[in-house]
């Protein structure tokens, strides 16, 4: 786990250490944007997404941005009632603006808080009643992921692909996104 967090960062901090030499000015540098998110993780417990992203492009193209991030899970139906569970997950991003034609790519890398909950419903038989119950567990999160932009004056759509690493716990996940750039 550790090794791929390590690896990660390496990554992007080389990344946003040896393209300044050699890129050009990307159309986001010197603005702030925020955006939203709509997309899938490909993940048992995982499922449909939504989410905001907000944050800065520094003059020389490089990101600082948060974002927050909620799946609506899955459901599993049991003789007792419906299992959910759900998980959401916030923290702070950078990466690195790369202007190539009309799009903008940013790697980046997320750092954050995951939070996953599980719903186990209530239950009555002979006279016994269980109410539901509600677990959660919170824990250091690591997202590496890449988003395209297609900026169009203060308006910009695109989409956005990420791998969510929570210790022994990873998924996949695609967005569409789409915000204003001012």
């Amino acid at each position: 786990m550790r090794t791929k967090i390590i690896a990660g960062v390496v990554g992007l901090i080389s990344l946003v250490a040896v393209l300044p030499a050699q890129a050009q000015e990307a159309p986001t540098a010197g603005h702030g944007s925020v955006g939203a998110l709509l997309g899938y993780g490909f993940k048992d417990g995982v499922g449909l997404g939504f989410g905001v992203r907000g944050g800065y492009t520094l003059p020389m193209n490089l990101y600082l941005g948060g974002t927050f991030v909620y799946h609506l899970g899955k459901s599993e139906s049991t003789p007792l009632g419906d299992i959910t569970t759900k998980i959401y997950y916030f923290g702070v991003e950078a990466g690195y603006d790369i202007a190539a034609g009309p799009v903008v790519i940013r790697p980046y890398a997320g750092v954050g808080d995951a939070t996953a909950t599980a719903t186990i419903p209530g239950f009555s038989f002979g006279g016994i009643t269980s109410p539901s119950v509600t677990a959660s567990s919170s824990k250091f999160g690591f997202w590496p992921g890449a988003t395209l932009i297609y900026p169009m004056g203060g308006f910009f759509v695109g989409g956005d692909a990420r791998f969510l690493v929570v210790d022994q716990f990873n998924a996949f996940s695609v967005f569409a996104t789409a915000g204003l750039q001012f």
